[in-house]
């Protein structure tokens, strides 16, 4: 009699682990253009389109960069309230490297 209800408990058991729900995992990959930007002064801060987005040296490239959308934009590169560089640039896809002179 214990030899059944031990067998019985197992097929049990079995039978529950092998009827698991198929599990679906879904990945999205985040293709907006980024920009870096080198050769910036230490303190140096970064404008797009009028908002602050922080240090330069916080967005070099290694690794982390800056995430707009697709589109024109008014960069701006400042260090003590002046403007050390300003340009309009044009991110369509993928990485675009901005050099300070």
């Amino acid at each position: 009699m214990k030899k059944v209800i031990a067998f019985s408990l197992l097929a049990v058991l079995l039978v529950c682990c092998s009827c698991s729900m198929p599990v679906t995992k879904v990945q999205t990959v985040d293709d907006r253009p980024t920009l870096a930007f080198r050769g910036a002064p230490e303190g140096a801060l970064i404008y797009v389109d009028g908002l602050s987005m922080g240090f330069a040296s916080d967005y070099n490239g290694e690794p982390k960069v800056l995430t707009v959308e697709p589109g024109t934009h008014t960069v701006r590169v400042m260090l003590h309230n002046e403007v050390i560089y300003e340009q309009r640039v044009f991110v369509e896809s993928s990485l675009k490297t901005i050099n300070i002179r």
